[in-house]
């Protein structure tokens, strides 16, 4: 599970010179999962070599429909979270700062995310200057009984822009957990007229609390007319559920 995602980069000119030097971070851990009132140390290191100057922020974090992160307002955890130092001047050795979560009075049992920008500045001695930032994910377990339920509630088929069918199958998480969906856990079978025309899988991602995903696949099938797409979803408590819908191909 890849959750430290790369959300922005860019070259700013400040002047003619020589090309800015490459850079790259190394952060560690790749996520942070706290409890509300805990604390934990994150390391940034500078792969290039390049002295940087690191700065940090903290914003809430979505997934759009297509499990690709958004980053939105200081909401959900974001507002607990206090990064210190705010900025540093990396040295030698990399440089660390230390993520807090303060206690969130009559917040929601569950999983709660926010995420931690760490921003990079480099500057060449051309006066061309380079900036990278980096989302950190971080995930604030509240304790007490929480409510785990993931549900299939949609299948639609449309055309392909290359031919074919696309069918797109919404899953929606009612629960209060974070869910991983795809992989075994979630398969669909096409069939026409009671014979099995085509079986899919899809690659694991991950759907947040109260959010909805949308997970789509091609179909070259020949068959053309009225079918049925069968689609088992694995729940959390281990069991699994099933539902029909009819489509047209």
């Amino acid at each position: 599970m890849i959750v430290a995602v790369t959300l922005a980069a860019a070259a700013l000119s400040m002047g003619s010179g020589s090309a800015p030097p490459p850079l790259a971070l190394s952060v560690s851990p790749a996520h942070l999962a706290l409890t509300p009132g805990a604390r934990a140390a994150i390391h940034v290191r500078a792969v290039s070599g390049a002295r940087l100057l690191l700065r940090t922020s903290v914003a809430g974090l979505t997934l759009d429909g297509r499990g690709r992160p958004q980053i939105t307002g200081r909401r959900d955890a974001a507002s607990w979270l206090r990064v210190q130092p705010r900025s540093i001047l990396e040295g030698p050795n990399g440089a660390n700062f230390v993520v807090t979560s303060r206690r969130a009075a009559g917040a929601r049992p569950g999983d709660h995310t926010a995420i931690v920008l760490l921003t990079a500045t480099a500057t060449a001695r051309k006066g061309i200057a380079v900036a990278m930032r980096v989302g950190l994910v971080v995930t604030v377990r509240v304790s007490g009984r929480s409510i785990r339920r993931v549900e299939v509630v949609a299948a639609r088929a449309r055309a392909a822009p290359r031919g074919g069918r696309l069918i797109a199958v919404t899953v929606a998480n009612r629960g209060e957990r974070i869910e991983s969906i795809g992989g075994a856990r979630l398969a669909v079978t096409l069939l026409h007229r009671g014979r099995i025309i085509g079986r899919f899988r899809f690659a694991r991602r991950l759907l947040l609390p109260y959010t909805r995903a949308v997970v789509a696949f091609r179909t070259r099938a020949t068959v053309h007319g009225p079918v049925v797409a069968r689609v088992a979803i694995v729940r959390p408590d281990g069991g699994t559920t099933a539902r029909t819908f009819r489509l047209r191909l």
